[in-house]
C-alpha cells in the first residue's frame, strides 16, 4: 500500500483539480447543463471532503504526526492568503462574495479559540 499512496495522492489531486477547473471554467469554454453542474459540484464536494477529513489523517508515529501538523499549518496559511487576496481583489471591484470573508473569519476564529483552549490546559 505504501507504494500506491503517492500515486493515489496524485490521482486524487488531479481529480479535484479537473472537477474544479470544469466547474469554474468560462461559459465560452465549457457550458455545462444544470444537471452536469450539479454532478460537478457534488463530485467536487465529495473528493474535497474525503481529502480534507479522511485521507492520511491517521499518523502511525511521531514523524508522520509532525508531517501532518506541518502540512495542516501550511495549508491553513496558503488558504488564508488566497482568501485575503480574493477579498482584496473583490473589494477593489466593489463586488465581495460573502463566502470569502465568512470563510476567513471562520478560519481565524477557530485558530484563536483552539490556541486559547490549548493555552488554558
Amino acid at each position: 500500500m505504501r507504494k500506491i499512496k503517492p500515486a493515489l495522492d496524485v490521482l486524487l489531486l488531479l481529480t479535484l483539480a479537473t472537477v474544479s477547473a470544469l466547474a469554474i471554467a468560462p461559459e465560452s469554454f465549457v457550458m455545462p447543463s444544470s444537471i452536469q453542474m450539479l454532478i460537478l459540484s457534488i463530485s467536487m464536494v465529495l473528493v474535497a471532503t474525503f481529502l480534507l477529513l479522511l485521507w492520511r489523517e491517521n499518523p502511525s508515529d511521531e514523524r508522520e504526526a509532525d508531517n501532518q501538523a506541518v502540512a495542516s499549518r501550511s495549508a491553513y496559511i496558503v488558504g488564508a492568503i488566497v482568501l485575503i487576496v480574493a477579498l482584496l481583489t473583490q473589494s477593489l471591484r466593489h463586488n465581495i462574495d460573502p463566502a470569502i470573508p465568512i470563510a476567513l473569519l471562520a478560519m481565524i476564529t477557530t485558530k484563536v479559540i483552539i490556541q486559547k483552549i490549548k493555552d488554558d490546559h
